[in-house]
């Protein structure tokens, strides 16, 4: 039975609805709880090859609960135009507006550790808002009164917890080659923006899919200069055999010349 797969710029909702609405859907998956994680994995296959993660360092974090009734976490899930450590072979920075786009149609979960059980908020239902300003992305959530959410709050508050961590995926980027032998990154655009929260351990960011894009930048350029080399080449013979014709052209000229001379001398004998 072939599955519902995610169509290009279809976004998780409009995949959702489609997929649990499918006719084969409900007839092999009549329990709607199973059909949903159906889908969901469907979804989460189709962009686990793309998907990066980073971790804002922790200098960066501003990480902070709001006291009231009612405390919500606020912090910078990234900030803009900030040189990122090495990331194994490169340097990255995120260029203003880069997320500018996938805020408008990301449907985007806050979430502990990544971890999709460990829900804190959403920006679907308003319980997870997050907007851009000259310095970078900021998130406000509004934790739930569960365990988790309960929690997150005092892990933040005792400053346990100090990392914030972003799982997306790039639409466009640059790289940058320098002399000296580094690398650097520009995200232009983010293509979509999955979830955003705190982390308990602000491990090693996964820039697995970014190493992939930066080899085949490379690549793209070494072909381009073996097109131009080639090019080259062939513009070199081009030369070499107009040169020829040239001096074959320039001998039959003097050889008709002298011909012609030599008939002028006859003449003249007579």
């Amino acid at each position: 039975m072939p599955l519902p797969k995610p169509k290009k710029d279809e976004s998780h909702d409009e995949f959702m609805k489609r997929c649990m609405g499918d006719e084969v859907m409900v007839k092999e998956y009549n329990d709607e709880k199973q059909r949903y994680e159906v889908c969901q994995t469907q979804w989460d296959n189709s962009r686990s090859v793309d998907i990066e993660r980073r971790i804002m360092s922790v200098e960066d974090m501003e990480l902070r609960v709001t006291d009231g009734d009612k405390p919500k976490i606020k912090g910078y899930a990234a900030k803009f135009g900030k040189w990122s450590l090495d990331l194994g072979g490169f340097i990255e920075k995120i260029r203003k507006g880069a997320f500018d786009e996938a805020l408008e149609k990301s449907d985007v979960r806050a979430l502990k550790n990544h971890d999709p059980n460990l829900l804190l908020g959403r920006t679907a239902s308003g319980t997870l808002e997050l907007k851009t300003n000259s310095v970078g992305l900021i998130s406000e959530i509004d934790p739930p009164d569960t365990t988790t959410g309960r929690d997150i709050i005092e892990e933040i508050r005792r400053k346990d917890i100090t990392g914030m961590s972003f799982s997306f995926v790039t639409a466009e980027d640059d790289w940058k080659y320098n002399e000296d032998g580094s690398v650097e990154r520009t995200i232009i655009k983010v293509g979509e923006l999955f979830d955003v929260g705190p982390v308990t351990y602000p491990a090693y960011p996964d820039t697995t899919v970014a190493v992939r894009s930066m080899d085949a930048h490379r690549k793209n350029i070494e072909q381009e200069e073996r097109n131009t080399e080639q090019k080259s080449d062939e513009e070199k013979r081009e030369d070499e055999r107009i040169n020829r014709e040239n001096q074959r052209e320039t001998k039959r000229k003097y050889r008709l010349a002298g011909r012609i001379i030599n008939r002028n001398r006859v003449q003249d004998d007579l």
